[in-house]
């Protein structure tokens, strides 16, 4: 038996400046704020009040973006947060891991459109075009250093079948 899951719910990303990611992510890349949160006493604050510490953007389908500035953890919190996750009874210590990149799908046919407008955006990318059957990609950085990756595979097309098995 295994996980019936549909694809990315959410993939969240850490920024050191919440303006600036906004900025890249929402004004510059066209993808609208959803949800913002506050962060207080070590919890989430959904009341709109205080300083934005998530931000979340829908980014297609069932996929949203957030993005969060870092949590400082105290030395008992890194404690709980190392211990298993059952154990955890205060609070939400998801935060941490390493991130290599992430890939967002775009359908073939937008390729190009979508080199000219990272082109006329000013992003420095570098793709890998390829005919089809072959998938194209493309990389670039965000302005917090995450490397994006814009990829015509379908993986639903080339998977589907894998829910069967």
């Amino acid at each position: 038996m295994k996980l019936q899951v549909e694809g990315v719910s959410e993939l969240v990303l850490e920024v050191q400046s919440m303006e600036r990611a906004v900025s890249f992510w929402s004004k510059k890349l066209g993808f609208p704020i959803v949800d913002q949160w506050g962060y207080n006493n070590g919890q989430f604050d959904t009341s709109g009040t205080g300083s934005i510490w998530a931000t979340w953007l829908y980014i297609g389908g069932n996929t949203r973006l957030g993005l969060w500035l870092p949590r400082n953890f105290s030395e008992e919190q890194q404690k709980i947060k190392h211990t298993s996750v059952s154990q955890w009874r205060n609070g939400l210590y998801d935060e941490g891991g390493i991130h290599v990149h992430f890939a967002l799908y775009i359908k073939p046919e937008l390729f190009e459109d979508t080199i000219s407008i990272l082109k006329s955006m000013d992003i420095d990318f570098l793709a890998f075009s390829k005919e089809n059957p072959e998938p194209s990609n493309l990389y670039f950085k965000d302005t917090e250093g995450n490397i994006v990756e814009l990829y015509t595979k379908n993986m639903k097309k080339v998977y589907g079948d894998c829910h069967n098995t």
